[in-house]
C-alpha cells in the first residue's frame, strides 16, 4: 500500500460524529460538481401513501443518476440496534412507497470504519439470518470505493461514446428516437400490443419483441397463450463495487396462473466486430479465478503491466511463456467466460445474483438483431474463435488506464452457427 493510501485509510477511519455526514455530502457534491450524478437531494422527508405526516421516511442522501436511476443513501454514526433499525425502517418504506421505488438502483447503510461490530451483521444477512432491506452495507471506506467505481463506469462509457465514429455507433436507429438502445427495448418488452400481436401470430420472427419473448418462452417450455403481462425495466441493481452488473434489462413475465418469473439480458448495440465486455483489475481477476499465489496470478499480473500482446511477449521473465500463460488459463476457461460476459463467479460483489447474472444476449448493428442463450454464445464462440491465452476474448487495456487494468473484447456474432 502506497503512503498516500494508507493515509488515506488512516483519514477515513479517524471520521465520525458530524464529520462523518459532512465527508459524505463533500464526496457527493464533488460527484454533482463533476456531472457524475444528475442530482442530489439532503434529507429528504417521504410520506407514507394515504397519511398526511410528511416525515414517516428519511433518507440522508437522494443520488439521481445520469440515466434517471436513483441511490439511496442513509447513514450512522454508531452501531446501536435503535439506529439500525430506524435506519432500515426508513429504507424499507423508500424502497416500497416513493415515486422512484421501481428506479432505485442501490439502497446503501452506511457506517464509520471504527463501527467494526458492522461485519457481524453483514455476515447475519449474508447467511439468511437476517433480514435487511439495504442492498449495500458499507463502512465509510468501502462506500468510498462504491462511488469510485460508479464514477468509473460512468467515465468509461464516456470515452466510448467518444470514440464512437458514426451515428449507427452512437446509437443506431434507436437513438434516433431520442432514446438509449436499453430504454427502446425497455420500452418495447413492455408495450402490451406487442403481446397481443405476438399471440395473435401478427409479429414477424425477425421482430425484436418476438425474438426475445419467444426464446425465454420456448426455454421455459411456457406457451405465449398462457403469458397475461410483459413488464421490462432497466432498473438493475449495482454491484457492491458500484460497477454495473452484465444484466441491462430484467424482464418480468406473468402467466394466466399468477406466476411471475424474470429473466435477464446483457445488451450490444454496435457496428463493431468485437466490443469492451469487460474491465478489472488483475487482482479482480485473480480473485474470482481463485489462483492467489499460482504462476496464473503472476501471468495476469504481467499482462496488466505490458497490457499488448507485444509489451506482453518481450517483457515476461525468464521461465514464463505466452504457451504456459494459455495452458494455464485453460483450466479456468469457463469460469472466466461466464465472469466475463454473464458476471458470474464474482460473490465479492454480487448483491442480488438473480437479477444481476445475465442468461441472455440481444446484439444489434441498427440493421439487425439477434438473440441468443448465453450458453449458445459462449459455443458459438468458443466453436468460431482464434483463442487468445486460452479464451475466446482479445486482450487489451481501458483508455488512461494502461497498467491498471485489464479489457477483454468479446467477438460479434450474427450467425448462429
Amino acid at each position: 500500500m502506497s503512503k498516500n493510501a494508507f493515509s488515506k485509510t488512516n483519514q477515513l477511519k479517524a471520521i465520525a460524529g458530524a464529520a462523518f455526514t459532512k465527508f459524505i455530502e463533500e464526496e457527493l457534491d464533488i460527484l454533482f460538481e463533476k456531472k457524475i450524478i444528475k442530482g442530489l437531494r439532503k434529507k429528504q422527508n417521504f410520506k407514507h401513501p394515504g397519511y398526511a405526516y410528511e416525515k414517516q421516511y428519511l433518507a440522508d442522501f437522494i443520488i439521481e443518476t445520469l440515466d434517471d436511476k436513483f441511490i439511496v443513501v442513509r447513514s450512522t454514526t454508531s452501531y446501536r440496534q435503535d439506529r439500525i433499525k430506524t435506519s432500515f425502517y426508513d429504507l424499507q418504506g423508500i424502497n416500497q412507497h416513493a415515486a422512484f421505488a421501481n428506479n432505485i438502483i442501490a439502497s446503501v447503510f452506511v457506517v464509520p470504519d471504527s463501527e467494526i461490530k458492522i461485519e457481524s451483521l453483514k455476515k447475519r444477512i449474508e447467511e439468511k439470518k437476517q433480514y435487511s432491506p439495504a442492498s449495500h452495507i458499507l463502512n465509510l471506506s468501502e462506500f468510498i470505493t462504491f462511488l469510485e467505481g460508479y464514477q468509473y463506469e460512468i467515465e468509461t462509457k464516456r470515452e466510448e461514446q467518444k470514440a464512437a465514429k458514426t451515428a449507427k455507433e452512437k446509437g443506431s436507429i434507436f437513438g434516433k428516437r431520442g432514446n438509449s438502445f436499453e430504454k427502446a427495448i425497455v420500452e418495447i418488452l413492455s408495450d402490451y400490443n406487442n403481446l397481443k400481436q405476438c399471440k395473435n401470430g401478427q409479429l414477424e420472427n425477425t421482430h425484436i419483441y418476438n425474438q426475445i419473448i419467444s426464446r425465454i418462452l420456448k426455454d421455459r417450455q411456457i406457451v405465449i397463450t398462457k403469458i397475461v403481462k410483459i413488464k421490462a425495466t432497466n432498473a438493475v441493481p449495482l454491484l457492491k463495487n458500484g460497477g454495473n452488473p452484465k444484466t441491462d434489462i430484467i424482464v418480468y413475465i406473468e402467466t394466466d396462473a399468477d406466476e411471475i418469473f424474470k429473466e435477464t439480458l446483457s445488451l450490444k448495440n454496435t457496428t463493431k466486430d468485437r466490443v469492451s465486455c469487460h474491465d478489472y483489475t488483475a487482482k479482480a481477476f485473480i480473485e474470482v479465478l481463485k489462483c492467489s499465489n499460482t504462476k496464473l496470478a503472476k501471468y495476469l499480473s504481467y499482462f496488466q503491466d505490458f497490457p499488448t500482446y507485444t509489451a506482453f511477449k518481450e517483457n515476461i521473465p525468464t521461465g514464463y511463456s505466452e504457451s504456459e500463460f494459455s495452458e494455464l488459463l485453460e483450466k479456468s476457461q469457463l469460469m472466466l467466460i461466464q465472469w466475463a460476459l454473464r458476471g458470474m463467479h464474482d460473490h465479492k460483489n454480487l448483491t442480488r445474483p438473480k437479477v444481476q447474472i445475465s442468461n441472455y444476449l440481444l446484439i444489434s448493428n441498427g440493421d439487425k438483431t439477434v438473440f441468443y442463450s448465453m450458453k449458445d454464445y459462449i459455443r458459438i464462440m468458443l466453436k468460431n474463435t482464434k483463442l487468445k491465452f486460452g479464451v475466446p476474448f482479445s486482450w487489451t487495456y481501458p483508455s488512461k488506464q494502461r497498467g491498471k487494468r485489464i479489457q477483454l473484447k468479446v467477438p460479434i456474432f450474427f450467425s448462429k452457427k
